[in-house]
């Protein structure tokens, strides 16, 4: 017998269009839901979209108002426009290191498995993931750009112009990306989105520290610095124009995106997009964790003298090769200091509070990287000759002592020109163990349990515990926080808050370490 002979022929190849039409159809023939389901679920998200903006809209005239009627802060020199516009970039700056580090195209596993290996067009299968990863980029960017814009100008053509070039902006960005994936050269990206994002926020915290400090004032231009309408329509062209450019150069760069890079792409999104709609953030921090650097030279560890010095060692050794982590306590110390030196938010200190809480959690956040990964892999701890409360301790060790630092100068600065400078840094410092704490006990927190019963939510089933995974460990830090929030509240820093805080920070480390010993 002979085996038949299968010669491929032109007329064989499918195009893309057809294999995306053809599983569109298929899944829609499958589906439960009707058009009419179809139809009410769009109008349902369209008027949640209108809901959001008028509540934002609300919102910033609010607070507008209660700002007005306030006296103004002497210490803050920064404008309004300037401050948000720093906002607006570092949250930009992370989208984009989101995107680049996602992909930003993509294929599952299962479509990697099927749609690639089908002789049809790649550029043809993978354009609907262009599509939707660029519609996904504006809604981003119009939901990062709204709040700034609106404090900017309230007219509504000065409104729509700002979207509509935050909009633009993010298609730009989008098209650059996919272009630098199929060039395959572009890890560095994701570092000069964050660098950027850390420089956006550090750079005009200190800019308001040092015109404070010197007594001055920066200018704020409000609507008169905003271009006119022939200026603002030239630059919207130029903006559509390189948009355009950019998506039709991705377009075309899209067959040559390797399969393998696609999958590995794809299952990242798949990990990340489970872990939202579980609400584990723990895994949602695992599928974006940014890659660990190996040494370039060998460390001295000539102070490693006992078995928990080596515990210590290893968590430095582990924050050392992470850059991105020591820019996110960068950025958790800029952020309560930006707030405090900005024309209108230093005027509601529950505003600055809050700026406080935020800052120092995601610098406690990033600390805990050596926790997280002790978690991931608790057979590490177990061989060592301690106890697991002892091991705990160790944790904590590294944590406290940048807090002590990051918190200290932090609130040294928030509290510039109200009060005694001495004891606003002895009240951050006296903070400082509380969100040590926090780092241990949100790093050594149990996963989710899924055995247990689940509740139905917008996002899906969800274990009936997952608020109380959620909380465990920013609890401790809000908790220490309190007496900061009321010595923003006082304008001053009182001896005993000083002690009020230092005892009860200490309390909390305690606690919080007691809470986070592994259960065998």
């Amino acid at each position: 017998m002979t085996a038949a002979r299968v010669v491929a022929r032109r007329d064989d190849e499918w195009s893309g269009a057809a294999v995306r039409r053809f599983t569109r159809r298929a899944t829609a023939a499958r589906a439960d839901t009707s058009w009419a389901t179809q139809v009410g679920d769009a109008l349902s998200a369209v008027t949640s979209a209108g809901i959001a903006v008028a509540l934002c809209g609300g919102a910033v005239s609010s607070l507008r108002e209660q700002i007005a009627a306030r006296p103004p802060a002497t210490a803050a020199v920064l404008p309004g426009g300037l401050t948000g516009a720093a906002v607006a970039v570092a949250l930009a700056a992370g989208l984009v290191a989101l995107f680049a580090r996602l992909g930003p195209v993509s294929a599952t596993p299962a479509t990697a498995a099927w749609w690639l290996t089908l002789p049809a067009g790649r550029r043809g299968l993978l354009r609907g993931e262009l599509r939707r990863v660029v519609l996904l980029a504006v809604a981003s960017a119009l939901a990062v750009g709204l709040p700034v814009v609106l404090t900017l100008t309230r007219t509504l053509g000065g409104v729509l112009t700002g979207l509509a070039a935050g909009g633009l902006l993010a298609v730009l960005a989008v098209g650059a990306l996919v272009v630098r994936q199929a060039g395959d050269g572009g890890r560095w990206a994701p570092r000069v989105a964050g660098a950027v994002s850390v420089l956006a926020l550090v750079g005009p915290a200190a800019t308001g520290c040092v015109v404070a400090a010197l007594g001055g004032q920066l200018p704020d231009g409000g609507p008169a610095a905003l271009p006119g309408p022939l200026t603002a329509g030239v630059l919207l062209g130029a903006l559509l124009g390189a948009a355009v450019l950019a998506v039709v150069l991705a377009d075309r760069r899209l067959v040559t995106l390797a399969a393998g890079t696609l999958r590995a792409s794809g299952e990242t999104v798949q990990y990340a997009t489970a872990s939202v709609f579980s609400m584990d953030t723990r895994e949602l921090g695992r599928a974006l964790r940014p890659s660990v650097r190996r040494p370039k030279r060998r460390l001295s560890w000539r102070w490693v003298r006992a078995p928990w010095h080596a515990v210590v060692a290893g968590d430095l050794a582990v924050l050392t090769r992470s850059p991105a982590r020591w820019g996110q306590v960068l950025l958790g110390a800029a952020l309560p200091v930006l707030a405090a030196r900005t024309r209108g938010l230093a005027e509601l200190p529950a505003l600055v509070a809050v700026a406080v809480v935020l800052g120092w959690g995601i610098a406690a956040t990033a600390l805990g990287e050596p926790s997280r990964r002790a978690t991931a892999s608790p057979a590490a701890d177990r061989t060592l000759p301690l106890d697991a409360a002892v091991v705990v301790r160790a944790r904590a060790v590294l944590p406290l002592a940048v807090l002590v630092l990051i918190c200290g100068t932090s609130a040294l600065l928030v509290g510039q020109g109200a009060g005694s400078a001495l004891g606003w840094l002895a009240l951050g410092v006296a903070a400082a163990p509380a969100w040590a704490g926090a780092t241990v006990r949100a790093g050594y927190r149990p996963d989710l349990d899924w055995s247990g019963p689940v509740l139905a939510s917008p996002m899906g089933a969800v274990p009936t515990g997952v608020s109380a995974t959620l909380v465990r460990g920013p609890d401790v830090g809000v908790l220490g926080t309190v007496p900061v929030a009321l010595a923003l509240l006082l304008g001053a820093v009182p001896p005993v808050l000083i002690a009020v805080q230092l005892v009860w920070s200490l309390a909390l480390l305690a606690f919080a370490v007691e809470t986070a010993r592994p259960k065998r």
